[in-house]
């Protein structure tokens, strides 16, 4: 899976607000990942509705935050949504969209937006099938 790269213009460093009151939904593979570094599911994932499982929020910030270094503890093996970022699926448009609550978003073109839509669509069309199939991770 190639990331998507936010080459942000500095905008968000003291807030990194993709990290704040995270809603990020996380498919089954997603969890391995950060299982595989250590971490238990039950610590870092909750349910939510119809079947999904989005990261837990400590403090007001994503579970891998670290409000210290303002860095995620799990970046490389961050979930498939967060390295798409600001790059997200508007389920009632029905298109990828930059979310406008990332400061850095005006720099992201329409053509880094279609390069990834693709592939966000297919990150939400497996989230819709593990919740549908109770295959969601937690």
């Amino acid at each position: 899976m190639s990331p998507f790269v936010c080459n942000h213009d500095g905008s968000c460093e003291e807030v990194r607000l993709c990290c704040t009151e995270t809603e990020m939904t996380l498919t089954q593979e997603d969890a391995e990942r950060i299982e595989a570094l250590g971490y238990d599911r039950k610590d870092f994932l909750v349910r939510v509705m119809a079947g999904f499982c989005e990261l837990k929020n400590v403090d007001g910030n994503c579970y891998f935050y670290d409000p210290e270094t303002k860095v995620c503890r799990i970046y490389e093996d961050r979930p498939e949504g967060c390295r798409y970022y600001p790059i997200i699926y508007d389920a009632r448009r029905r298109k990828c969209i930059i979310d406008r609550d990332c400061p850095s978003g005006e720099t992201v073109t329409r053509e880094e937006v279609r390069k990834v839509c693709h592939k966000v669509r297919q990150l939400v069309e497996t989230l819709r099938q593990e919740a549908a199939h109770g295959e969601s991770p937690c």
